[in-house]
């Protein structure tokens, strides 16, 4: 009695079941099977996509442990005025120069990684040349945080600049290469690859950091912060602030348009010494104000593999206070190994 009980009462909850289940329409069914064959077509189309990165700001990923990233620079730069302290423009003869780097970066382990960025600059002004090789940036990044679904990479980087290039006792201002002082560089670098696009993904940068110098300048002569034959003293440089947002956008796979945003503010410098005099017996102007400079930078990479890519652009200064104006063509390669 009990099981034939048992029996109907599981019959009837299944009934019951069945009857509140909700019965879909052939229109809805079709409607479904549709949205399905879009998202499938979007998955098709979609991509893991290859970027080298914007031209000017930092990447927040450090290279992977035991492999060797290498990636040459080419600038070439025309400086054809200045910003005044009210940011009004004046035209300037213009100052012609050429900047190669290489950056050479290893991964250490899984959280630190290694770079040192050799440097030229030749330039030409009015006739006359002259160049030198550039302070020598050594940069140690520390990965503190990998790209998740929603949260960003995060890259601690210190630099140390040493003051390789020329700056005192120069034979002309345009062999002046270096700030002739050690700097100290602490950065903080931000990154996210964004889906909203599922064709078209998109890749955004944030990195900020302050330049510190460690000591000041014992100038001799003419030198980077200008003087002359009979100029001796010191030169205190300030510290340096420096912003970048980076964007990329996937065209396609190899090809991704980007753009930077720049943003520098740097200190005044002050000269204590004997200044010397010009040749008209006035005292030689050394140091200068606070500056600051924003510029863009727009460009277009080709990725060969997602292990290299070229990228080729211009970067111009858009605004400024007591900086100069320019515009600059940059190209570079590179290739992780």
């Amino acid at each position: 009695m009990f099981s034939r009980a048992f029996l109907g009462f599981l019959f009837l909850s299944t009934i019951s079941c069945l009857n509140s289940a909700e019965v879909k329409s052939p229109e809805q069914i079709q409607s479904e099977l549709d949205q399905a064959e879009k998202d499938f077509e979007i998955a098709q189309k979609m991509f893991i996509p290859w970027y080298t990165g914007p031209l000017i700001t930092g990447s927040a990923k450090n290279a992977p442990k035991g492999k060797i990233n290498i990636q040459p620079y080419l600038t070439l730069k025309t400086a054809y005025g200045e910003y005044d302290n009210n940011r009004h423009y004046t035209s300037t003869p213009s100052l012609f120069s050429v900047n190669p780097l290489l950056a050479f970066q290893v991964g250490i382990t899984n959280w630190l990684d290694f770079s040192i960025q050799p440097q030229a600059t030749f330039k030409s002004f009015q006739g006359d040349n002259g160049g030198s090789f550039n302070d020598l940036n050594v940069v140690f990044g520390f990965q503190l945080y990998k790209e998740t679904l929603y949260l960003p990479s995060v890259r601690l980087l210190y630099t140390e600049i040493f003051p390789t290039g020329n700056y005192s006792r120069l034979y002309s201002p345009l062999d002046a290469g270096g700030a002739g002082v050690f700097q100290s560089v602490v950065g903080l670098n931000l990154g996210k690859v964004l889906w909203w696009f599922p064709e078209h993904p998109m890749a955004l940068r944030l990195a900020t950091n302050v330049q510190f110098p460690t000591d000041s300048a014992r100038v001799y002569g003419l030198n980077s912060y200008g003087g002359g034959a009979s100029t001796n003293g010191t030169v205190r440089v300030r510290p340096t602030f420096n912003i970048d947002f980076g964007y990329e956008y996937s065209i396609t796979q190899k090809w991704v348009f980007a753009i930077d945003l720049v943003y520098t503010l740097s200190g005044r410098t002050t000269f204590t010494g004997m200044t010397g005099l010009d040749q008209s017996g006035k005292p030689y102007v050394l140091g200068g104000p606070s500056s600051d400079n924003f510029s863009m930078s727009p460009a277009i990479e080709y990725n060969v593999s997602d292990t290299g890519g070229f990228i080729g652009g211009v970067w111009f200064s858009v605004t400024g206070r007591n900086s100069s104006s320019y515009v600059a063509g940059l190209i570079s390669y590179t290739q992780l190994f």
